[in-house]
């Protein structure tokens, strides 16, 4: 009766999890630079697959991003900026240094170039002032303003992704010091274009009707168990 309990409880609790994962990556289908999230079980090791999990305890821990690259979307403007292959743009924020693969990006009010959340982009000078019309960027990120050299654009790669966490929605945060920045290898920065999202909305679909008919499946049997255990205290009065 307890291992039906707890089996029970685990199925809801690892299927709602998915359900939150699944859904947020649906939302995310068309923003700039957002990579989806895949959900990492507790009972999960090697190579170790589903069949095995049957007659398990499964928790969902957490969730990584799939760093998969998106094609790239052309638009033409001259602040929009794609990478191709590894890779992020570095980003100033409030709680430090943050990464992201949203090459979509605009000016301040001061001329800094910004994210769409007004986080300044960072170059290898530090922050980014643009003074002039005319902006060009080569694929190693050097940036003019009127044909004059401003500065380098820092794109940075890491050896270990999975200590590199979603952040909202397109924003990443090393969370290990150790994880040292590095230079991408054959680093190219594509200038009128932006990188798309990565979700898979066909597998995000297939994924949402499987976990939706496990969550029900076990709605019911936890029902049905709640039925059982209040027959039984009841017999016992």
């Amino acid at each position: 009766m307890l291992n039906g309990i707890f089996s029970t409880f685990s199925g809801k609790y690892v299927n709602g999890r998915r359900l939150e994962i699944i859904s947020n990556n649906i939302a995310n289908v068309s923003t700039p630079g957002f990579k989806a999230l895949r959900p990492v079980f507790t009972s999960m090791t090697g190579e170790e697959t589903a069949q095995k999990l049957e007659n398990t305890f499964t928790s969902i821990y957490d969730a990584y991003s799939n760093f998969t690259a998106a094609p790239p979307i052309e638009t033409g403007g001259n602040l929009d900026f794609a990478i191709e292959g590894d890779g992020f743009f570095v980003v100033s924020t409030k709680e430090g240094p943050m990464y992201t693969r949203n090459g979509k990006f605009t000016l301040d009010s001061e001329g800094k170039l910004v994210t769409s959340d007004g986080n300044p982009v960072l170059g290898k000078g530090g922050e980014i002032t643009i003074d002039g019309k005319e902006i060009s960027v080569e694929s190693d990120g050097s940036l003019y303003v009127d044909k004059a050299f401003v500065d380098v654009l820092k794109v940075v790669d890491f050896a270990e992704k999975k200590d590199i966490r979603n952040y909202g929605k397109n924003l990443f945060v090393n969370t290990n010091e150790q994880n040292e920045e590095i230079i991408p290898e054959n680093l190219s920065v594509r200038q009128g274009y932006y990188e798309g999202s990565n979700v898979d909305m066909m597998r995000e679909m297939i994924e949402l009707m499987y976990t939706v008919r496990a969550y029900e499946a076990y709605t019911k049997a936890d029902r049905s168990l709640d039925d059982i255990l209040g027959k039984l205290i009841n017999m016992g009065r």
